[in-house]
């Protein structure tokens, strides 16, 4: 069994901010609040499969193994391909998961509808470095 690696965690509230099939861009994103002025956008590219909520109050995911994917009755393990990657996603009071490739995230203090800064403004591609 894989053990996990942590690759975010965040107390904010996210929403499922976008999704674009063509690509499997999938963005959650966080609103600026008084509390904390800034906005946050979790990138994940190729997404393959997902068990997500529409929105969320704290996030934590990890990159776990194949095994984790056991437990969901949508059978998303026959959606692997090469080079996917498998996160576990958890919040308050649920789990789900993605199969994907990379997670990008970005802060800054943009308002909550203007563009990421993950994406590039032409074509909602993500950006390379």
């Amino acid at each position: 069994m894989k053990t996990s690696n942590r690759v975010f965690e965040s107390p904010r509230r996210f929403v499922l901010f976008s999704y674009s099939a063509g690509h499997g861009l999938l963005l959650l994103r966080s609103r600026k609040t008084t509390e904390t002025p800034t906005r946050v956008d979790i990138l994940v590219q190729d997404v393959r499969a997902m068990e997500i909520r529409a929105w969320f109050d704290g996030i934590r995911i990890d990159e776990v193994g194949a095994d984790y994917l056991g437990a969901f009755q949508s059978n998303p393990q026959e959606m692997m391909e090469k080079g996917n990657r498998i996160y576990s996603l958890t919040g308050s009071n649920w789990q789900g998961f993605i199969v994907g490739g990379i997670i990008s995230t970005f802060e800054d203090d943009c308002d909550f509808m203007a563009p990421s800064g993950l994406l590039s403004k032409a074509n909602q591609q993500p950006i390379t470095n």
